[in-house]
């Protein structure tokens, strides 16, 4: 069992603000990897080469956390497997763990966020110090790292 052998019990809407907090970093990863925005349409052509039907409003659901709890298994694991390329019992099974290749491409995209802003600051202060710019990146790292500036 999930979680250190202990089961856990999910109100409704706490099911729904995990699936869609999964959903919202897959849709990270993948828009992130295909370097485009994730479409409604996309994902119900996905699907649908699958014989798997998805409304507008449904997709809305899952990725909002908003409206019906989706519990509709076989659309689920559509969507992990056919969408995100990914074990189905991420979306399926919310007590699950974050599966290996989802949490490596997660830590992968946030250094890669953590590079961009890097850059940001690297390209709009140009004319600044070399110890400026480095007091800078290690604000900048300690930010994103989670720990308090001095």
């Amino acid at each position: 069992m999930a979680n250190g052998g202990r089961s856990v019990f999910l109100t409704q809407q706490q099911k729904k603000e995990r699936l869609a907090d999964r959903m919202g970093i897959l849709v990270d990863i993948w828009e992130a990897d295909n370097n485009t925005a994730l479409t409604y349409p996309h994902v119900e052509e996905a699907l649908s080469a699958h014989g798997i039907h998805l409304s507008r409003t449904r997709w809305s659901y899952l990725i909002n956390g908003t409206g019906s709890l989706v519990t509709d298994q076989e659309l689920l694991k559509g969507i992990a497997e056919f969408v995100f390329a990914v074990p189905a019992s991420y979306l399926v099974d919310l007590n699950s763990e974050t599966p290996p290749e989802v949490e490596a491409r997660m830590e992968f995209l946030v250094q890669m966020r953590k590079l961009k802003v890097k850059n940001f600051a690297a390209r709009n202060l140009g004319a600044t110090s070399p110890e400026t710019l480095r007091t800078i990146t290690r604000i900048i790292d300690a930010s994103m790292n989670g720990e308090e500036g001095d």
